[in-house]
Order: structure tokens, then sequence, then C-alpha cells
């Protein structure tokens, strides 16, 4: 019953009038248009909706959607997420593919699509470490900032769930299908929107309120004054969550959003390791890492890896600030390429390779 209820176009919005008022969603079924319609007013496609309920196997549709590897949770349900219960919005019903949040430490990443490349290493590398910490990635799948940091969870071997703006069915953006796919195997996709549902501009703000309820902390990367993300961020509030903006350049319409955020009273994301220790999720990552990285770089190429950051730095600079020649800064920037610590950005800059910093002093 409650998947035909949840099918009715409508908002949450509606659909807490309807509850409020009915009770349950067999009362709803059992009630006439009119009588819906003073709750919800005529709302056409709700109405043509309602019209065809008596001609809807809905149980057949269920199975329908089990069979497809769909699967609806409803609010009290033991598989329901707990993180959302509390929540005065919390959704009625989630439809999920793959697995939904349980136990596990959850972090949103969030930020701008149109982001910088900074902004993808930053979102890559708070992906990774939150991953190599066991914590699980919450985002909205989104290109640039929240594809980046769930793409690094996954591929750091560790969980990350979507919260659609769309029904689970659909992969929006399409430019996004192989993250999809790997979401189902190797996390969960989410959705409160039934299967069908288009990716409509209205659906994405109302699906931030799942993306920062399932989360213990909310980090915003990049985001413009007027974003989704602070969107987001609003809600996380709202919620109680905790609130982490990355800090940029005052002169960077990316970074307005975010740097507002810590006027405000965020927390400062300075690294993915601060972060961890503001979580106190540290253990598990220092007990990993001591070991992964025992003995891994010798001291010359320790003294030059000390010197990048995410933002690109010229052969030169690194070579003044360790007082190592060009062409012997040049060899050990190569030789921490073939570690994967180092990536060259354009032709004699260097950066992080949005990895794990390792603690080198």
């Amino acid at each position: 019953m409650w998947s035909w209820f949840l099918g009715i176009p409508i908002s949450y919005i509606g659909q807490r009038k309807l509850i409020e008022h009915f009770k349950s969603p067999g009362k709803v079924m059992e009630a006439s248009e009119q009588e819906i319609s003073q709750i919800i007013g005529k709302i056409q496609p709700a109405v043509e909706y309602l019209k065809e309920r008596r001609n809807t196997d809905w149980r057949k549709a269920y199975v329908i959607l089990e069979e497809r590897g769909i699967h609806l949770t409803i609010k009290g349900e033991s598989d329901y997420p707990k993180a959302l219960q509390p929540l005065s919005d919390a959704p009625f019903g989630l439809y999920h593919s793959g697995r939904l949040p349980d136990e596990e430490v959850c972090v949103s990443i969030v930020g701008s699509r149109s982001c910088s490349r900074y902004g993808l290493e930053v979102a890559a590398s708070l992906g990774r470490v939150l991953a190599e910490a066991g914590a699980a990635v919450i985002s909205g799948m989104a290109l640039g900032i929240d594809g980046a940091g769930q793409w690094a969870a996954l591929e750091q071997g560790g969980r990350s769930y979507a919260v659609l703006g769309s029904g689970i069915d659909i992969c929006y953006p399409k430019e996004n299908r192989r993250l999809y796919d790997r979401l189902i195997k190797e996390g969960g996709l989410i959705s409160e929107f039934p299967p069908g549902s288009p990716p409509h501009a209205w659906h994405f703000p109302v699906r931030n309120r799942i993306i920062s309820g399932l989360s213990r902390a909310l980090v915003v990367v990049e985001a413009r004054r007027r974003s989704g993300s602070l969107i987001t961020a609003d809600l996380a509030l709202e919620q109680g969550r905790e609130i982490y903006a990355v800090p940029g350049r005052v002169t960077d319409s990316l970074s307005q959003g975010c740097n507002e955020l810590i006027r405000s009273g965020a927390g400062i994301v300075l690294s993915p390791e601060t972060l961890l220790e503001e979580l106190d999720i540290t253990s598990r990552y220092n007990k990993k890492n001591s070991k992964k990285f025992s003995n891994r770089l010798a001291e010359n190429e320790k003294l030059v890896y000390s010197c990048l950051d995410l933002t690109p730095k010229s052969t030169e600079a690194i070579s003044r600030e360790t007082d190592r020649s060009i062409a012997e800064v040049t060899e050990l920037l190569i030789a921490l390429q073939l570690k994967g610590l180092a990536v060259e950005t354009g032709i004699g800059y260097y950066a992080l390779a949005g990895k794990e910093r390792i603690c080198c002093r």
C-alpha cells in the first residue's frame, strides 16, 4: 500500500498532509478524489493518478520493483536508516538499490558542479582518507565535487551512497553512469521519488535534506555564494549536524560560499587528517597508515614531498625551498609520481596526487 501512496505525484509536504488527515495510505486510497483535493488541492498529475488507483495492481508493481533490484523501506522498519528516523521531515519511504547506511560513520562531501581542478583534488583527497578511516561518503552523484569525493572513496575500497533527485532507475547525470553502476555494487543508491520519476529541478533541494540527514558531518569543498551546497548546509544546521568548509582565496567566486560558511562558524578543513581528528575517527586511519607508509620514502624524497600541496608548484620554487638543484628535484618528483604521491599538472608544475598526506617531519 505504501508503494502506491508514495507514487502520488506530490511533494513530501503533500504526503504529510494526507497522512496527518487520513492516518494511513489505505485510508487515502479509500478516500474520494474530492476529499483528497480538499487536502492537497487539485494538482492535475495527482488527480490523474488517483483516477487510476482502482485499476492498478500495486502488489504486482511492488513485486516487479523487487525483481529489478529496487527495494522500498518504510519509516519505522528495522532497515530504515536510524539517522533519519528522528527527523520531522524524514521521508515516509526510501527506494534503494544496493545497501542502505547502517551504523557506519557517514560524511557528506558536496560542492560545485563547475569546480576547479583544485576542488576536485581536495574532494578526492577527502574521499580517500575518509574511506581509509572506515567512514562512508554521502553525496548526490553530481558532476564535479560530489562525484569526485564518491569516486575516490570507492577507489580506496570504501563505501559511498548517492541520494538521487530522480527515480532510482534513472541515472542523472548520464555522464556518471560508471559511478552509478559502481555505487549499486559497492554502496547504494537512494531516492524518495518513485522509479521513473524524472530529475525535476525542485527534486534536488528537497533531496538535500536526506544527504545531510544521513550524515554525521557535512563538508563543503567549493561553493558559490548562492548554491545548492549552501542549501544543504542550512539543512544540516537545522538537523544538528556538524558543518565544515574548505577555505579558499577571497577573489575566487567558487570559494565565496565556503568562506562565508567559515565566517558564520563552520569548522575549517585544513587537511583530510584534521577533519578526521575533528570527527574523532583517527585511530583506524593512523594504525593503517603507520604500517602502510613505514619506510616508504627516502629522506630526500620526504624533503621534496613536504613542499607539495594541492595547489601546483613549479620545480624552481621547490628547488628554492629545498636548496636542491632543479635537476635533482625533477628526479625526485618523478620518483614520487611513480609511487602515486605526486602529479604533474603542467610542464614543470607539480602537486599532491590527491592522496592522503604523509607525516614527513
